[in-house]
Order: structure tokens, then sequence, then C-alpha cells
């Protein structure tokens, strides 16, 4: 890659605050994504880190890269895996950081969930991915941290093509 892309998309290391802890339980049929968001929201949380996430999910899709997948990534080069479940939620992690700019149906200031997830069948196969759109089952109970004395956002990466952490915006 040249290195004006990269200089464009830094790496960096934050030193952050993670001692505020929130406890949280989910309901049957709460939509993952927008109770997290409104716990944060609730809660003046702009940035988080989920910890731990265990319970039971339904209608859930995932994203995994197709064959011959390159940089940027296209969306149509994603493969969207939908299942209904339900499944047993065996690890849920991922953070919470704002946006600068726009990404997709997302705009200025809206909170970008980035959640990893695995998932076993009845039949005990496990699978999983980067969570695109999940609801409860029968409960969901998550840990999650406030991230404090952080100035990351994301935004689109000019390398990527996809909504990346950055800390010199």
């Amino acid at each position: 890659m040249e290195a004006k892309a990269l200089e464009q998309d830094p790496r960096f290391v934050e030193q952050v605050d993670l001692s505020e802890v929130y406890f949280m339980r989910f309901q049957p049929g709460d939509d993952l994504f927008t109770a997290v968001s409104e716990v944060c929201k609730e809660w003046g949380i702009e940035r988080a880190v989920i910890v731990s996430g265990i319970g039971s999910l339904v209608d859930v899709s995932f994203v995994s890269p197709k064959e011959a997948i390159e940089i940027p990534v296209l969306k149509d080069k994603l493969n969207f895996v939908d299942q209904q479940g339900p499944f047993e939620l065996l690890t849920l992690e991922g953070n919470v950081v704002p946006l600068v700019g726009e990404f997709g149906n997302m705009k200025e200031g809206d909170p970008v969930l980035h959640l990893h997830v695995t998932l076993a069948t009845k039949e005990g196969e496990i699978s999983g991915g980067h969570l695109v759109k999940a609801t409860v089952f029968t409960t969901t109970e998550l840990f999650l941290a406030n991230v404090k004395n952080s100035r990351v956002k994301k935004k689109q990466s000019c390398i990527t093509g996809l909504c990346e952490m950055r800390d010199d915006i």
C-alpha cells in the first residue's frame, strides 16, 4: 500500500479508563443494536467496550468476506449470512464509537456499534462473525464499560472502505 494512504489512516495507541462498568439485561424481542444504543444514550456513554455478552438470539445476520475479497472492501463482495435460530449466545464483544461524517445510513455523531459474536445451534454447531442484526430470544446479559479519556471516533477509511477508528479527527 502506498505510504500516503497509510498516513491518512494512521496507527494509534490510546490509554483509556474503563473503571465505569454497566451490567444490563435485555428482554425477548429487543433489537440488540437498538437496545445497546438506547442504554448508551440514556447514560451519556459516547464510547464503550462490550466486555462480555451471553444469552440467546434469533433473527441474526452477520458478515463474512467472500473468497478473493480485496481492499478496499466493496459491499457487494461481503457475504451476509442470515440465520433464524434460536441460538445460544456464547460470546459477544465489540465497541461503540461516535461517527465522523457519513457511512451507509449513519450520520455524524451516530454511535457505530462494531459487534462480533459466537453462536451455537441446538445441535451444538458453532457459527458467528461480524454481527449486523440480532433480536433477543429469551434474554441477553451484557457487561459494558464506558471508555473515558478517549478522543477516538470512527470514519470511513480511504484504505479499506470500512468504518475505522481514528484518534486524529
